[in-house]
């Protein structure tokens, strides 16, 4: 595989279980999670898909042919997880790592932030990053 190859499949593949907008050359577009990608043929598998027409059906699980995907774009997340890793910083010195390819948050290895800002753990940190994490989401909703 070319250095270019590679590099395209690297940075496809961050996008993998984030919300995506696949175009094919007929024109049709697909709204879904990127579930897999083959690094070789390009083809995709979205899940929770829909093509995006007014009368869209969910279709559960589609496979996308690698030859006729014209465009992949990353929807926003909305979760502005670098910042927010900033912002827990300040607070927990040192105890923060944010895991960039999975853009994920790890507080004190006891609280985990996820893309979607949901919070795993239990007890007063994760509490109190709860507090942040809502503030964030409606400070990055408003206009």
């Amino acid at each position: 595989m070319s250095i270019g190859l590679r590099t395209i499949a690297s940075e496809t593949r961050t996008m993998l279980n984030k919300q995506v907008t696949v175009k094919v050359s007929s024109g049709k577009k697909y709204k879904g999670t990127l579930a897999a990608l083959d690094p070789e043929s390009l083809h995709v598998c979205l899940t929770e898909a829909k093509e995006l027409t007014p009368d869209a059906k969910r279709i559960p699980r589609l496979v996308i042919n690698g030859t006729s995907i014209t465009e992949v774009q990353l929807e926003e997340s909305g979760m502005p997880m670098q910042s927010l890793a900033e912002q827990l910083l300040k607070i927990y010195p040192n105890n923060v790592r944010f895991l960039e390819d999975t853009e994920t948050i790890i507080i004190a290895d006891r609280v985990r932030i996820t893309p979607d800002g949901k919070v795993e753990g239990v007890g007063p940190i994760a509490d109190r990053v709860r507090q942040i994490v809502d503030k964030v989401q409606r400070e990055s909703k408003q206009p």
